[in-house]
């Protein structure tokens, strides 16, 4: 390969992988929000919506799954698959 697509390819792998960090730090985040102020959330949602704690809880317990199952596809994936062609590649 030449030494251009190598380094565009690095520079997206990078990127990818800074948007899986951030991804993650992200649902951290709001996991401790959650876990610190879950009962103010759901105060304010319940408000809103008839939602019970449990069914709260459920639903954003199945959010960050999805959100997790979405970082690995969309951001893990490619960053490891980019890196292993390149290690095959050098």
């Amino acid at each position: 390969l030449p030494e251009g697509t190598i380094t565009t390819l690095d520079v997206v792998a990078s990127i990818f992988l800074r948007c899986f960090i951030i991804t993650v730090g992200a649902m951290i985040f709001t996991w401790a929000v959650w876990l610190i102020m879950g009962d103010v959330i759901h105060s304010i949602h319940s408000q809103m919506y008839e939602i019970t704690r449990r069914e709260f809880d459920l639903y954003f317990l199945y959010t960050m799954t999805f959100l997790k199952a979405l970082n690995v596809l969309f951001f893990g994936i490619p960053f490891v698959a980019i890196k292993w062609y390149l290690l095959g590649k050098r």
